[in-house]
């Protein structure tokens, strides 16, 4: 063991990374794929054909891959949009590892791959696991107390949700570098982010504010209103014409004016007020990181504070009226923001126990 050198170790210990990074990515996407399936009016067919309805369809960049996959190998619907969340889980692993180095909040090497691996866990606690159905709480029968009718049922799957995770910690990275080295030279790459993100899903409408809060006292005041004047830009340029591509795609349950959002505020209220959702959801929520976030909040840097109150909250408050807070999905972007504030909170509050006081 002792002829052994380091170098050789950190290969193989990066070579383990990699594997498990490539296993929990595969074992995610095989319990994805098996235990959820599209809406029906957005089925994996309806996507590659683009005649899904709206607003799901102009959500459009992975099934635009998904389709060119199947134009140019012969391989069907399933494992095409398997092999893409497959990609997309790699990425946000390593996102995570670079955004674990980044927002410092570990120095060795070894910790910070692991720390990476844990943002599977608030992830996959999004997507994978099923809605709870309970009615009534508790029954009572033959004098005997019990739980009432507790079901799970299965939550559709979106091909865009967890790609819409991995560009926000993109973009959260690709801002935060901005604001240490605000050269134009390198706005081409953080343009180029940003309209990829947006043709993936209209969410990065929030990117917008984040990146406000974020850069604000960092930058000029010129300099930051060209940035977020660019990003609105081009949030324009991508979003309209998708817009107009799909808009004779109505969905037949939009009820927000003249949109083709759906309306669900008032059910979300009924199920925030029913006391088995309380019991059972809130752990749930943004995978549970929220509360980390929240009870330490001081621990926490500015610039992701700053995006936490840029993007997630009012993400959230959006979902809220226009999403059914049941799939939980609909917060899927806030979700690495709070995963990674919660680590910085945890290590800033380990180490005000461990500096003595003064």
């Amino acid at each position: 063991m002792a002829s052994i050198s380091h170098s050789s170790v950190s290969r193989f210990e990066r070579c383990v990374w990699w594997a498990a990074a490539l296993f929990m990515s595969l074992f995610c996407t095989a319990v994805q794929l098996s235990i959820t399936a599209p809406y029906r009016l957005t089925s994996f067919a309806r996507m590659t054909h683009f005649t899904a309805v709206e607003p799901f369809q102009h959500r459009v960049l992975i099934p635009a891959l998904a389709s060119a996959i199947e134009h140019l190998a012969p391989l069907g619907p399933h494992l095409v949009f398997g092999l893409l969340e497959v990609v997309a889980w790699m990425a946000l692993i390593m996102l995570a590892y670079r955004a674990v180095e980044r927002f410092g909040i570990a120095e060795a090497e070894a910790l910070k791959r692991l720390l990476a691996l844990s943002i599977v866990l608030p992830l996959a606690i999004v997507v994978l696991m099923p809605d709870l159905r309970v009615w009534p709480l508790i029954s009572l029968g033959g004098g005997t107390l019990d739980l009432g009718n507790w079901s799970a049922r299965t939550l559709f799957y979106y091909p865009y949700d967890l790609p819409a995770a991995a560009f926000t910690l993109a973009l959260l990275l690709a801002v935060a570098d901005w604001g240490d080295r605000p050269e134009w030279r390198r706005l081409g790459g953080f343009a180029i982010l940003f309209a990829l993100a947006t043709v993936n899903r209209e969410t990065t409408l929030f990117v917008i504010p984040m990146a406000a809060l974020m850069l604000a006292g960092r930058l000029p005041m010129t300099r930051l209103a060209a940035l977020l004047g660019l990003m609105l830009a081009l949030y324009a340029a991508v979003q309209w014409p998708l817009h107009w591509l799909f808009s004779n795609q109505p969905n037949p349950h939009a009820a927000l004016g003249d949109t083709q959002y759906e309306l669900h505020i008032t059910e979300n209220l009924r199920l925030l007020s029913h006391p088995a959702y309380l019991l059972t959801e809130p752990v749930r929520f943004v995978g549970g990181c929220w509360l980390v976030v929240v009870l330490w909040w001081r621990c926490i840097e500015r610039r992701l504070q700053a995006a936490i109150l840029g993007l997630a909250v009012p993400l959230i408050l959006l979902g809220i009226v226009v999403g059914r807070i049941a799939e939980h999905r609909i917060f899927i972007e806030a979700v690495p923001l709070f995963w990674l504030a919660g680590l910085q909170a945890i290590r800033g509050r380990l180490a005000a126990e461990v500096t003595p006081p003064r």
